[in-house]
């Protein structure tokens, strides 16, 4: 299983965009403070990589900076 986890910062807000890739499948979580709730998309395992590209680009547009990139951080 992959996985990539970015945090976001923009004023003095604090956003996550997770990427999970497994053979069985492929899904992209994001959370913005502004709503309630954790958004999660599923993708094919082939294409997720790409998207995940494109929601962090577009993320990077619209003013927010990446604070930490890589791996989950667990413990």
């Amino acid at each position: 299983m992959t996985t990539r986890t970015v945090i976001m910062m923009k004023n003095d807000m604090l956003a996550l965009i997770n990427m999970i890739k497994s053979e069985e499948g492929a899904s992209i979580t994001t959370f913005d403070p502004r709503r309630g709730h954790p958004l999660v998309k599923s993708y094919e395992p082939w294409l997720v990589a790409d998207e995940f590209r494109k929601v962090l680009s577009l993320s990077k547009k619209n003013g927010w900076q990446v604070v930490y990139d890589g791996e989950p951080l667990w413990g």
